[in-house]
């Protein structure tokens, strides 16, 4: 007789057999839950209509139901707080069923609610930049700042450069914040391809604040706009790696197990090399870019924070030039360039940027920071380049055997470019920042220091031999054209203080928030203590409508640039600039099919004083070191965005300007300031296809009238011409790949990468020659003596191609 047990171990294992078949043969429906982005959505709600049960995503979007037994169609239903409910209707075959699902956003009208946060907004006239769009918008110059140029009121002719220009303001006006800390740029930079990388590294940014004007009293002292960044804090650890043909990166993050230290850390590179092949000066470009920064952040108590943000910058642009071919002039008078190049340029742009901060939240909802800065920059200019130049009138005539062909030459000759350039740069600063919060109340103060030294050393010349004829021009002797020898060092200190508050205030049925402020400067160099007031209020009219209001003082004290004459002297006598800046504006936000939308307008107008004169030279600013002119900027900028495709935000910009100055001494009244653009366009679209979410397009396209430039041989600015319109469309295709996905039946977990990006990139689709500056070209009349000068342009980059790969893990 067989034993007890055996007996009980066979019968065991054949009910563990049994209902292990039973549950292998039991079929189930598996799938994943995306966005319409392509981008999986975590714990979404997965359930059958009528029957009590259901599960939830992975943050893979990966779910996994048991088909109960007894039923021929189910609904299932897909739910998730923010997007739309969706249902699909399946048959039971007794086989597994794959259903794959989008979920669309969706905007809901709920009950009023009151919120009370510690975070106050930056202020009423600042907008809210989409940092999720950064990566998707396809730039040539790859900058973080691409996406502001987008924005209303923000212009740019030239898509090498991370600089752009607000509301007819030039670079030097517009402040940049990093976790509360001022960033600078280099000085001696002079064209767009000498730039590399932009200060802020968007790997890194978790919020992004932007103002063209009117903004508060507690950003500092420029005339017109303030972009104030966040880096991020991590929460968890994760990374992110991406590799193009033109910039690439690598950043990680971090926090300890007992959340005390957290770590963020960024590293780029950039070569335009490829780029740069399509403008007309040929010859070998050698530019490399570098950067690394870091944010640690160590919680030092209970309620106090330590941050430490660290950075270095390396910028190196080697230019070997061999020869140019430009074409120019209209149907009727056509003229083409040719020059054979000797020389070499090499620049070198280094700076460092470190910044610690104690953070510290005390009781009775009591917050201060304190931050010591510095800011590094040495740099240095070095070239030696000769041009052989012929200068040719080209037949233009239709049906010529000669058309397009040289008529005749109308001058020849050679010029000699010579820099050895050096300038240092120390910004050292302190700052202090309070802040109080009241139940319906803000108050915001804080002090501030900073010392600026500066040395300069300029050996500069230029000498322009014309058939024989040096220019300019004189039969006693040989001249240069331009000669620029001087040395300068100098320091400034600057103190300042602020005062701001928020509060509400009720009229009749309204509730209108106030922010008055006041800032005071005490400039050292100049000898000037300015009050700067500043006032800005925000009124919900109706649901979803609201309107603004700011005015204020703007003064901008003269940074070294500014203070240089062009003789390469300093003014000791300069002033700080002036502007009154007030602008009204008004947004009514709606929902256009289930979809959130958003129109809004400024007008504004800008009195402009003490204003010191410049002309530009591609991103170079040429001052006239005085303070000699007057002016305003007035105009209208309106902007509609929301969510044209599901899932994904679009927008266009359109602004309307004119803007003037005037030097009450000169007779010749009123011109354009250098910055004037009549009319910016700029458009940024996002679609998708339906079936296939994570392919995408991405077009940027950007429409800008063209900016009054002066030729150098003249010092009247009222005899100038416009560069032609800007024109530029620049096109992204992106597809997103995940990567290996955790299923309850794979053997195999999720791989290294949680998603992978492939992104092809076409810059200037239209191949168009949009004009950046001239190159100016003298020559002399053998017989007469007499010179005439060219315009030569120096057209930007044509139709190139990137190939960028992106994963974060």
């Amino acid at each position: 007789m067989m034993p007890l047990y055996r007996i009980l171990l066979i019968i065991s294992f054949s009910l563990c057999t049994l209902s292990g078949s039973y549950a292998f043969q039991q079929p189930r429906i598996t799938g994943t839950v995306a966005d319409s982005a392509g981008h999986p959505v975590e714990k979404a709600g997965v359930s059958f209509a009528g029957i009590s049960a259901g599960s939830y995503t992975d943050p893979n979007g990966f779910f996994s139901l048991l088909i109960p037994e007894g039923t021929d169609e189910l609904t299932v239903v897909f739910s998730h707080v923010g997007y739309r409910t969706e249902t699909r209707t399946v048959r039971n075959t007794g086989n597994n069923i794959i259903l794959d699902v989008i979920l669309h956003r969706e905007t809901k009208q709920i009950e009023e609610i009151t919120v009370t946060a510690k975070v106050t907004p930056p202020g009423f006239a600042i907008m809210q930049i989409p940092v999720k769009d950064l990566e998707l918008l396809p730039s040539a110059s790859g900058s973080f700042e691409a996406i502001l140029k987008t924005m209303p009121g923000v212009t740019s002719n030239n898509e090498l450069t991370s600089q752009y220009s607000v509301r007819g303001g030039n670079y030097d006006e517009n402040l940049v914040y990093v976790n509360d800390n001022e960033i600078y740029r280099p000085f001696l930079i002079r064209s767009g391809q000498q730039e590399g990388l932009s200060f802020v590294n968007s790997d890194l940014v978790s919020s992004v604040h932007f103002s063209p004007g009117g903004f508060g009293a507690s950003y500092g002292d420029k005339m017109s706009s303030v972009l104030d960044v966040r880096y991020r804090k991590p929460v968890s650890r994760k990374g992110s790696l991406s590799l193009g043909l033109l910039t690439s990166s690598f950043h990680l993050e971090g926090i300890t197990l007992d959340s005390k230290l957290t770590w963020l850390i960024g590293l780029r590179y950039k070569s335009s090399n490829l780029m740069l092949k399509t403008l007309d000066s040929k010859g070998d470009y050698q530019p490399v870019f570098a950067d690394v920064q870091s944010l640690l952040t160590y919680r030092t108590g209970r309620n106090s924070v330590l941050n430490l943000l660290l950075t270095f910058s390396s910028n190196t642009y080697n230019f070997i030039p061999q020869s140019r071919v430009s074409s120019f002039g209209t149907e009727i008078s056509a003229y083409q360039l040719f020059v054979l190049f000797n020389g070499r340029e090499k620049d070198k742009y280094n700076t460092w940027n470190g910044a610690v901060s104690w953070d510290y939240s005390g009781p009775g909802k009591f917050n201060h920071k304190i931050m010591v800065s510095s800011f590094v920059t040495a740099e240095s200019e070095s070239f030696d380049i000769r041009g052989n130049y012929s200068l040719n009138s080209l037949d233009k005539v239709y049906g010529s055997e000669n058309f397009s062909d040289t008529l005749m030459n109308i001058g020849i000759g050679s010029w000699i470019s010579h820099a050895r350039n050096k300038l240092y740069a120390n910004i050292q600063a302190i700052n202090y920042k309070g802040e109080k919060l009241f139940p319906e109340t803000e108050l915001k103060w804080g002090i501030g220091f900073k010392n600026f030294i500066i040395d300069d050393r300029i050996r500069e010349w230029s000498m322009v031999d014309s058939a024989g004829f040096s220019v300019p021009y004189n039969d006693q002797g040989l001249y240069t054209e331009t000669i620029i020898r001087s040395e300068n060092t100098l320091t400034n200190k600057n103190f300042s203080t602020y005062f701001e508050s928020f509060f509400p205030v009720r009229l009749g049925t309204l509730k209108v928030l106030i922010n008055p402020g006041l800032r005071v400067l005490l400039n050292t160099f100049t000898d000037e203590l300015l009050f700067s007031p500043r006032l800005s209020a925000k009124v919900e009219l109706t649901s979803g409508l609201s309107g603004w209001l700011a005015s204020g003082y703007y003064f901008q004290p003269p940074f070294y640039r500014e203070m240089r004459l062009p003789d390469g002297s300093v003014n000791q006598r300069i002033r700080s600039q002036r502007s009154i800046h007030t602008l009204i504006g008004i947004a009514y936000e709606f929902t256009a099919d289930e979809r959130p939308f958003r129109i809004s307008a400024e007008i504004y107008n800008k009195n402009l004083g003490s204003i010191i004169p410049y002309m530009t030279d591609n991103v170079r600013l040429i001052y006239s070191g005085v303070n000699e002119a007057i002016g305003y900027s007035r105009g209208i900028d309106v902007r509609l965005n929301g969510e044209f495709v599901p899932g994904s935000e679009s927008w266009l910009s359109v602004s309307l300007m004119d803007s003037r100055l005037n030097i009450p001494i000169a007779a010749y009244g009123s011109f354009p300031s250098p910055a004037d653009q009549t009319l910016s366009v700029d458009l940024f679209f996002q679609d998708y296809l339906p079936s296939q979410p994570s392919l995408r397009a991405h077009l940027n396209l950007a429409f800008t009238t063209g900016i009054p430039v002066i030729s150098p041989f003249s010092d009247r600015y009222d005899l100038y011409h416009r560069l032609p319109a800007y024109r530029r469309i620049d096109l992204g295709l992106t597809k997103v790949f995940k990567n290996a996905v955790y299923r309850e039946d794979d053997s195999h977990k999720q791989g290294i990468f949680n998603e992978i990006i492939i992104g092809f990139e076409i810059f200037n689709l239209l191949d168009i020659n949009n004009t950046v500056s001239y190159l100016w070209v003298r020559t002399v009349n053998n017989y007469s003596g007499i010179s005439r000068q060219y315009a030569i342009p120096n057209y930007l980059t044509g139709r190139s191609l990137n190939l960028k790969i992106s994963a974060s893990f």
